[in-house]
């Protein structure tokens, strides 16, 4: 048996081969996937939404983040007349489209994600650090009139300085008539149901969500403001299968069971319950290694790739499935704790011989 704390990079937020989820699934597949109109669904699904997320106004459905957050932009440069894109953190391999500023996943950073970009697409997004608010002031003194959107991504190891750093983009793109834009692909329904932008009490114009949204049904949404959300069937925004209703109906039983059963306390406990554990692993056997940000979706910082690496396999080896962004999930109970923690001595030792 393996326990997962990797969660297929995300998705699975309430666990695998849930009842509910599994029934709403089956019975939507007796009457249909796709549709040649919109089906009920996306209306039922989109209320809910806008139920439980603050900067909700209005609901569009796609298939992945990346294509959601490139709707978005598109209608940002619509919306602003303007072509300058100013981004923080990973926002989908669709999306970059600059040299990062910060940290990427380890397969995107181990290629060549700007070939095949040209350079006059390139010249028009830049990459900034999470966090350096005088970096931003700076490039806004100086481009604040052609910059149409801010797209962040919260950053894992200093998820804290959210609370100072996110309100002071809110107020500088509002100075400068940029639109921000929040990226909550990982942060939505872990951090919060309504990810970063909820827990930092702010609202950006448009936020997207996907991974945790429907428990591993491929789904994404893009949201936020009616004027700028009721745009994109003017600009041809549109997808074949961004209403298919199998993962529609997974999105619903996942909002209500978020709702019933107070998930994200749950996985804040949970979190903190393993990853404090995990850390007095690193101190007893002498791991340079640290788990950094928040307990739902900390980062784990090794002094060496290749002692990374090593834990990394040896806990796989021992049955343990880790990312250097690891979660825990709703299913995730006492018991599942107490043998993944055990079967990550077992690997730490081994590692140690």
């Amino acid at each position: 048996m393996l326990y997962t704390l990797c969660n297929s990079l995300g998705p699975i937020t309430l666990g695998y081969n849930i009842p509910e989820i599994n029934q709403a699934i089956v019975e939507q597949l007796k009457n249909g996937i796709v549709f040649s109109y919109p089906h009920p669904l996306e209306g039922e699904v989109a209320k809910l939404l806008v139920e439980v997320i603050p900067c909700a106004e209005k609901v569009r459905f796609l298939k992945t983040g990346g294509e959601a957050i490139a709707a978005c932009i598109k209608i940002a440069r619509y919306h602003t007349r303007r072509n300058k894109i100013l981004h923080c953190g990973y926002n989908g391999w669709l999306n970059t489209l600059s040299a990062p500023a910060g940290p990427l996943p380890p397969g995107i950073a181990s290629s060549s994600p700007y070939n095949g970009v040209p350079p006059v697409l390139q010249a028009l997004h830049k990459s900034l650090s999470w966090g350096n608010l005088e970096e931003w002031e700076k490039v806004f003194s100086k481009e604040g009139e052609e910059i149409a959107a801010v797209v962040i991504a919260s950053d894992y190891a200093e998820m804290e300085k959210g609370k100072e750093f996110l309100p002071a983009i809110r107020n500088l793109t509002q100075k400068y008539g940029t639109l921000m834009i929040m990226d909550e692909i990982v942060t939505g329904f872990r951090l919060a149901i309504g990810g970063a932008h909820q827990y930092f009490d702010f609202k950006p114009d448009m936020a997207v969500f996907g991974k945790g949204l429907a428990n591993g049904m491929p789904v994404s949404a893009y949201l936020g403001r009616k004027d700028l959300l009721d745009s994109a069937p003017k600009i041809t925004i549109s997808s074949t299968f961004g209403g298919e209703t199998l993962s529609l109906a997974a999105a619903k039983a996942s909002i209500k069971f978020y709702k019933k059963n107070n998930v994200i306390d749950y996985l804040w406990k949970t979190g903190e319950k393993i990853w404090n554990e995990v850390q007095n692993l690193f101190k007893k056997y002498n791991i340079e290694a640290d788990l950094k940000g928040f307990p739902v979706c900390p980062y784990f910082s090794f002094n060496s790739a290749e002692e990374r690496d090593l834990f990394f396999k040896t806990c796989y080896k021992n049955g343990v499935s880790l990312y250097h962004v690891p979660y825990v999930n709703y299913s995730h109970k006492e018991k599942d704790i107490k043998e993944t923690l055990e079967r990550m001595e077992r690997a730490i030792k081994e590692m140690k011989k």
